[in-house]
Order: structure tokens, then sequence, then C-alpha cells
């Protein structure tokens, strides 16, 4: 997949220089291609000059000029640096991409906006030649068109406006939000007036000011710690800088692709758990209840029989004892009625 997109690449590049008529490319391969555009040598920097000097003519005549002296090819590459940084092709210390020595991605990116900055500058030069042919029609019937233009546009415009004798400066909406009015000429003693106002408030503010710094002189920085206050800023706006990184590839990584998804289609299952959840809390409710009228029950049986004890000792009465052997059956109906009840309830 990486090597079709080099092949691309190369013969758009070889597309692209040959539009410019670029005289290193003709009846070479794409082997000699890549090697022109990706190793370090004199082919590269003889075409890296032409695309510049094709650029910018002074360019070129600075680069020639250069190359004519048979200086150093350091000097040539910093002179080549120079024209590149100079048109913000690279940044002013990055003379390994003009020499060829960084990765093949940024080489090409880099050929890539050169030859198209070429491209555009040769397409306007292309288009200024045509518009400079000498034109089909005569001078006469040009002056008359220029007539008729001039005529249609006296026309349409309000030429008191142009031969006005007092020119408006303030925009339109100034005027209209503050109400300014030119044609009232102020009167100089209100502005002799309103300038001795402005000095004694001045006088004022700046003896405001020096009572300031005399009450509290300025305290001269400290070269050190200036030094280290900087250097604690850059290493926090540097974590700043790698948290806000982070949370953007999180978020491009994690988070976008949900964004981007359909609305998901609810299912009549929430419902049917909340009206579950309804009954099992009025479920809850009701055995509570329940719970506190056993021990209810437990209580007044367990008090009852405890009273009973206390009669049956001291001694009981006839309708006392007609009582008690009737409470049994009482309290056997009233624990069948309860059972019955409770069965009654877990069926429905």
């Amino acid at each position: 997949m990486a090597a079709g997109k080099h092949r691309i690449s190369i013969s758009l590049f070889r597309r692209k220089l040959e539009e410019l008529d670029c005289p290193y490319i003709e009846g070479v391969d794409d082997s000699w291609m890549e090697e022109l555009l990706y190793k370090p040598g004199e082919p590269r920097m003889r075409l890296m000059q032409w695309l510049l000097g094709k650029f910018d003519p002074t360019i070129n005549e600075m680069l020639e000029g250069q190359h004519k002296m048979r200086s150093r090819n350091d000097s040539r590459l910093q002179r080549l640096l120079f024209a590149a940084h100079l048109i913000g092709l690279c940044h002013c210390d990055d003379i390994a991409l003009i020499k060829g020595e960084t990765s093949h991605s940024k080489q090409a990116v880099f050929f890539e906006n050169l030859i198209d900055m070429v491209s555009h500058v040769d397409a306007v030069e292309s288009k200024a030649r045509q518009q400079r042919i000498p034109p089909a029609i005569s001078l006469a019937e040009q002056f008359e068109s220029d007539c008729r233009l001039l005529d249609t546009l006296c026309r349409q415009e309000d030429l008191s406006e142009v031969f006005k004798m007092r020119i408006q400066l303030s925009p339109p909406d100034l005027v209209k939000a503050n109400k300014i009015n030119d044609n009232k000429v102020p009167d100089s003693k209100h502005l002799a007036g309103v300038a001795d106002n402005l000095s004694e408030e001045l006088q004022t503010q700046t003896q405001h000011l020096e009572e300031l710094q005399q009450k509290w002189p300025f305290r001269q920085s400290d070269h050190q710690e200036v030094d280290k206050v900087s250097k604690t800023l850059e290493l926090t706006l540097s974590t700043l800088s790698q948290q806000v990184a982070g949370f953007v590839h999180c978020y491009e990584s994690e988070m976008r692709p949900w964004c981007s998804r359909s609305q998901p289609v609810l299912s009549e299952l929430g419902p049917a758990f909340k009206r579950v959840y309804t009954l099992l809390q009025k479920l809850v409710h009701l055995l509570g209840s329940l719970e506190l009228v056993k021990k209810s029950h437990e209580s007044i049986c367990g008090e009852t029989k405890s009273r009973l004890e206390e009669v049956k000792a001291s001694g009981l009465s006839s309708s006392t004892k007609d009582f008690l052997e009737n409470l049994p059956d009482c309290v056997a109906i009233l624990e069948g009625a309860l059972e019955r009840y409770q069965q009654t309830w877990h069926k429905g």
C-alpha cells in the first residue's frame, strides 16, 4: 500500500515538473526521479535551485552569483536554506531538509509545497503574458467602450458625493450611534475649559500615582527568581500542552466515533423494569407491615400469657376460667385467618 502511494507521488511530481518544462526530467525513469527528489547530491540541489529561481528571479540571481564564485558547498546549502526559509517552506535551522537527510515523507511535503508555489506563479505569469497580447479591437472601439462604462458608472452613483467640499471622516455607524454633528463648530472657550479640567484631573492622578509609588515602592526583580519562575511556568505550560494533546488524542480516538453514530432505538424493556421495581417496592412495604403485625401479635400474646399466669397463681374466678378456656380458640381462629390472608396474597 505504501509502495503504491510512493509510486503515485513520484508520477505526480513528474507530471507537475513536466508542466513546468523542467530540464532535469527529460527521458528519465522513476528510479532516477526518486534519486533526484530524495537522495542527497548535486542533482537534487540543482533541481531545488531551478525551482527556487523559477519562483523568483531574484533568488536565482543570488544563487547563480554564488555558484559562479565557486565557494564552499556549505555556503551554497546555507543560501538554499535561506531562500527556502524566506518563502516559508522550512525553518531557519532545517539544514538536514535541504541536504536531503530527512525522511521521505518530510521531503515529499517540502517538494510538493515548492512545486505548487512555482506552478501557481507560472500560471499567473502565463495569464499575464496572454493579457499583454494586442487586443483584437481598435483603439477607437476601446475608447467608445470605456466611455460607455464611465457613463454607466455616473448614472448608477451620485456624483455629488464624489465632489463634496466637506468629507465625513467618521464611519456612518459611529455618526449615528454618537450623534456626531460636524456642522456645529465647537466654542473655543468651551474647549479651553475642557482642556483645563483635563489638565487638573491629570495633575490629580499624577499626584495620586506618586503617593502610591512612595507608599508601595516597586521592588526590583531578582534575575535568579525570574529565571526560576520562568522555568516553572514553562514546565507547567509544557505539562498543560501534553495534557491537552492527550485529551485531543483521546477525544479523536475514543469519543469522536461515538458522536457520528446514529441514535439508538429504545425498546419497551425500560418501562417494564420500572413497573416491576414499583411492584417490588410495594411488596417490600407490605412485608414490613406484616412483620410489624406479627411482632405486635407476639407481644400481645406474651403479655397476655404472663398476666394469665399471674392471675392463675393468685386464683381465678369462674368467669376468668371461661375466658381462658375460650382464648386459645380465639387465637387459633386469628392465626388461621392470618394464614389464609397470606396464602391469598401470595396467589394474587
